[in-house]
């Protein structure tokens, strides 16, 4: 696994306040506050999903973290279409609005000052197994995501940070985690810190994307 320290050092040097995205998000206009897991999960149901909301989300934030940033007049069509090609879904009606909701969101949570950007995960009075396997389906999400935006960008494995090629690595073992891989003793403690490890080290790899995109501007 990629050292922790290294992973929160990166975090502290940079800034989280990129103006091109910014200015996308203000471009789309006011952003509702991110939905929880509880209201994601009923929103999918009703479409008739049985997509876990985690991997939702997940793959909204590894489009992100590829470099996947649509102009603004074609943002949502296009982040639907990735999303679709990612999850190898399909969304309609209010579906698609709520994605949005999400997405915009998501955006905005990345480039606060304040860090407030979260894993979108169940509650923590939910069984520890739920969370567990929310949380290897989040992961799963980043991964397809992320492979879809770098598919979109046409950049390739050539194209891909070796920092950030390290931290997905670490992302694709913690979606092959099970309900057993924690210490009972200490599980909820040893799973909180994993998924500090991995908000702190996916926030390294969007800001390395959003710093790539500003030095192309």
């Amino acid at each position: 696994m990629v050292c922790e320290s290294s992973v929160v050092q990166s975090h502290n040097r940079g800034s989280y306040r990129f103006e091109g995205v910014a200015v996308l998000v203000d471009s789309l206009g006011a952003f509702e506050d991110m939905p929880d897991w509880a209201e994601s999960a009923d929103v999918l149901f009703e479409a008739g999903m049985t997509l876990n909301p985690s991997e939702l989300h997940g793959a909204i934030v590894g489009l992100i973290a590829a470099g996947f940033e649509p102009a603004a007049e074609n943002h949502l069509n296009d982040t639907i279409a990735a999303l679709e090609r990612a999850l190898a879904i399909e969304m309609h009606g209010e579906l698609v609005d709520f994605v949005a909701r999400m997405n915009l969101a998501t955006l905005s949570s990345v480039v606060d000052t304040d860090f407030g950007f979260q894993l979108l995960l169940p509650a923590d009075d939910d069984s520890l197994e739920e969370r567990l396997l929310s949380l290897g389906r989040w992961a799963t999400g980043f991964l397809t995501g992320f492979t879809q935006g770098i598919a979109v960008r046409g950049a390739g494995e050539s194209g891909v940070p070796a920092v950030t090629a390290e931290v997905v690595k670490d992302i694709a073992e913690v979606a092959r985690i099970d309900s057993e891989a924690l210490e009972e003793e200490d599980s909820e403690r040893d799973f909180h810190e994993l998924i500090e490890y991995l908000r702190i080290a996916a926030l390294n790899v969007v800001q390395e994307a959003l710093s790539h995109k500003e030095g192309e501007l």
